[in-house]
């Protein structure tokens, strides 16, 4: 018979083995879709636009997402409201961009930056077109 000692080692390594393997598929995950043109080009967009650099400091930098819950925002060549926790030297915020596939590339329609100290307030980075022309 297998002692319970034994039992309680092989579980723990079971446990320790399966969480490890869960992170590494989640940074995976991340950095595949951060070497995304869209990604990095709204990122591009963010850290070029002269109030976020203002609010946030520099360097301004992408912390980790929800993989599952951003995974939803995405469909038909379009990506909705796609949220990147965002943190520069003085403060921290989200930063949600939309983008659509037009004519075999990304395009960033919409991008606002939303401050943790400001939850009710976000910045404009980037207005849809139709916006901007009112």
């Amino acid at each position: 018979m297998v002692s319970l000692k034994t039992l309680t080692k092989t579980a723990t390594y079971i446990a320790i083995g399966g969480i490890t393997c869960a992170m590494i598929m989640k940074v995976k995950l991340e950095d595949k879709i951060r070497s995304q043109p869209y990604y990095k080009e709204s990122l591009k967009l963010l850290r070029s636009h002269p109030g976020a650099v203002q609010l946030l400091g520099e360097p301004i930098k992408d912390l980790s997402f929800d993989y599952g819950e951003e995974s939803r925002k995405f469909g038909g060549g379009r990506i909705d409201s796609f949220a990147v926790p965002v943190r520069g030297p003085k403060t921290r915020g989200k930063y949600y961009f939309w983008a659509e596939m037009q004519d075999e590339r990304w395009v960033i329609r919409r991008a606002e930056l939303e401050l943790k100290n400001e939850p009710d307030r976000r910045l404009l980075i980037r207005a849809e077109e139709s916006q901007a022309k009112e």
